[in-house]
């Protein structure tokens, strides 16, 4: 059975969805990411939980860009005028 991994990607991963720098980590051969906040809690997520977090992410970042959008394009009646 292979040992737990400790890579960068992970490290990214953490810091991306969670919006801290770990103080430690490591992925298990089951998928489990494991790691440390600054704080010293321990945290322990899924590889399905943090797919799930990955889409929450991205479905606001979409939805984000659309009300940008929305702003940003001239109404029809502004452009008669």
């Amino acid at each position: 059975m292979p040992e737990k991994t400790k890579t960068q990607a992970d490290r990214q991963l953490i810091k991306t969805l969670l919006s801290i720098d770990p103080v430690d980590w490591a992925r298990y051969p089951d998928g489990f990411l494991s790691f440390i906040s600054p704080t010293g809690q321990k945290f322990r997520y899924s590889q399905e939980l943090l797919d799930e977090l990955k889409q929450k992410i991205s479905n606001s970042k979409i939805t984000a860009k659309k009300a940008a959008a929305k702003k940003s394009k001239p109404s029809a009646g502004a452009a008669a005028k």
